[in-house]
């Protein structure tokens, strides 16, 4: 499966249960990437809402992706299914924001090397970073 995160300069994903932030051109890229398909939970799929993906949405999104599959993940710890992990997309706002939920693995330390990286213009973002981390083969 591949996993979606975006977190803040810290790793940060959620402050008092409210997304570290959320951009436009954020959304339309993950739909590109992940044709339009993602597995999200009920919060995260309210992103999605005026866009043309076909958002699964689940409690547990991680538990519920197989292999193939994409999911935007917000409010869960990706450690506990690392081995089920292939990819990781992670975008970075490259901004320091107050967080109280973070990113709970690095890549590096799951095993993955970064195969992809690129800097975009969001919408309220001057630079976003996506980065895309593969698995060590």
């Amino acid at each position: 499966m591949t996993v979606i995160v975006c977190v803040c300069d810290g790793g940060g994903m959620l402050f008092s249960k409210r997304r570290v932030s959320r951009d436009k051109k954020v959304i339309e890229d993950v739909v590109s990437i992940s044709d339009g398909v993602l597995f999200a939970t009920e919060y995260s799929a309210k992103l999605f809402f005026e866009s043309d993906a076909s958002v699964i949405v689940a409690d547990n999104p991680l538990a519920l992706a197989g292999e193939g599959d994409f999911a935007f993940v917000e409010e869960h710890k990706i450690s506990d299914f690392s081995q089920k992990i292939s990819q990781l997309v992670i975008y970075r706002w490259n901004r320091k924001y107050p967080f109280d939920f973070s990113l709970d693995a690095s890549p590096e330390g799951m095993g993955f090397v970064l195969a992809e990286s690129c800097d975009f213009a969001g919408n309220a973002h001057e630079k976003i970073t996506r980065e895309i981390w593969k698995r060590k083969v």
